[in-house]
């Protein structure tokens, strides 16, 4: 009984993020407009409700800021966990000088996140994708998997 007034508390304290990690999902609910897939991989821009998929993978930058990988069913595998509801987008960043990246930008809060990925010694990552294993890759690091 104690456990159960617990977890109701914390459902009443936190909303929606008590649900989707009871759900067992890594993200918020999934966006609103169905994403527009734009194939396996990006090397510039992902905007709003734009995604890279690959055999039943599906990772999205959400309307509501979060860069999200789903499995088919839509459960979730891993999240930017950043936030900038309406104006967000994904951009590749290739970084000669030093390690690949993602940053998520926001019209309206400038830089919000940041994933890191890698190059190789002999080889410069050029985009992010996501492989038929359901791996997500900036550059040569898998920075998220389901």
């Amino acid at each position: 009984m104690v456990r159960a007034r617990r977890t109701f508390a914390l459902a009443i304290a936190v909303g929606s993020v008590a649900v989707a990690a009871s759900a067992g999902s890594a993200a918020a609910s999934p966006a609103v407009a169905a994403p527009t897939c734009i194939g396996k991989s990006f090397s510039g821009t992902l905007g709003k409700n734009k995604a890279i998929c690959n055999s039943g993978y599906k990772l999205t930058m959400q309307d509501n800021g979060d860069l999200v990988l789903r499995r088919s069913n839509g459960t979730a595998c891993y999240a930017s966990g950043t936030r900038a509801p309406g104006d967000a987008s994904a951009q590749y960043v290739k970084n000669l000088f030093g390690k690949p990246y993602i940053d998520i930008n926001s019209t309206s809060q400038g830089r919000v996140g940041r994933i890191l990925g890698a190059h190789t010694g002999a080889h410069f990552g050029t985009n992010a994708s996501v492989n038929n294993k359901g791996e997500f890759w900036v550059g040569y690091k898998k920075v998220g998997w389901c």
